[in-house]
C-alpha cells in the first residue's frame, strides 16, 4: 500500500523552491534582478538592483584576509536592424570589499576615487552594493528622439586581483566564478 496517493503539484513546486534557494546561498552566485533608467536635469542615468551571495569558501577568503574586487559594469547600445548593435556608453565600477578582523568590520571601497563605507555584517555591504541609483550614462541631447536604445548592467569578481597562488585555484574551481549575466531593457525616452 502506497504511503502518499497523490501529491499536489503545488506542494513539489514549493519543495523545489526551497532546496533551490538553499542550493543558491551554499555556492554562490550574482544576478542582476532588475534595470531602469531615469532622465534628470537632461541626463540620461541607470538604476539597478542586484543580489550578491558569495558562497562559503569565497566568504571564507574574506574573512581570512583576502581582499575581493567586484566589477559592475553599465552600457547603453543603439539598436540597429541592419547591422551590430552601437556602443555609445561601456563605463565599470569597481569595488574593493575587506574584512577588518580587529574591527570585525567589513570594508567596501571604491576604487576610482578611494571612497570608502563600514559595514557590521557582510550581508550589509553585500545589499549596499547591489543597490546602484543614478548611474549617469549620456546627455539626452547626444540621443536622438526616434532612435531605440537598449540598456545593460552586469557585474563580476575580478580573479585577476586576488593574490598569485589563489588566482591559479580559483581560475579552475567553480565557487570562484561569479557573475551575473547583462540584463538589457529598452530605454524610454521622455
Amino acid at each position: 500500500m502506497p504511503v502518499c496517493k497523490s501529491v499536489k503539484p503545488s506542494v513539489v513546486g514549493l519543495v523545489l523552491l526551497f532546496i533551490s534557494a538553499a542550493v543558491m546561498a551554499q555556492s554562490g552566485e550574482f544576478r542582476v534582478t532588475e534595470v531602469a533608467t531615469q532622465v534628470d536635469d537632461g541626463l540620461l542615468s541607470v538604476n539597478a538592483r542586484l543580489e550578491y551571495a558569495l558562497g562559503p569558501t569565497v566568504s571564507e577568503a574574506l574573512e581570512n584576509g583576502v581582499a575581493l574586487v567586484i566589477n559592475q559594469t553599465a552600457s547603453l547600445e543603439r539598436v540597429r536592424w541592419w547591422w551590430r548593435n552601437a556602443v555609445l556608453v561601456n563605463q565599470q565600477r569597481r569595488y574593493r570589499l575587506q574584512y577588518h578582523a580587529m574591527s570585525r568590520r567589513y570594508v567596501l571601497t571604491r576604487l576610482s576615487n578611494g571612497e570608502s563605507r563600514s559595514f557590521r555584517s557582510l550581508d550589509a555591504l553585500l545589499a549596499r552594493l547591489g543597490h546602484v541609483e543614478g548611474w549617469p550614462l549620456l546627455p539626452r541631447e547626444q540621443m536622438s528622439a526616434d532612435g531605440r536604445y537598449r540598456v545593460g548592467f552586469a557585474s563580476n569578481l575580478e580573479l585577476e586581483a586576488l593574490p598569485r597562488l589563489l588566482r591559479t585555484v580559483a581560475l579552475v574551481d567553480s565557487d570562484w566564478k561569479l557573475s551575473a549575466e547583462a540584463l538589457k531593457q529598452p530605454v524610454t525616452l521622455p
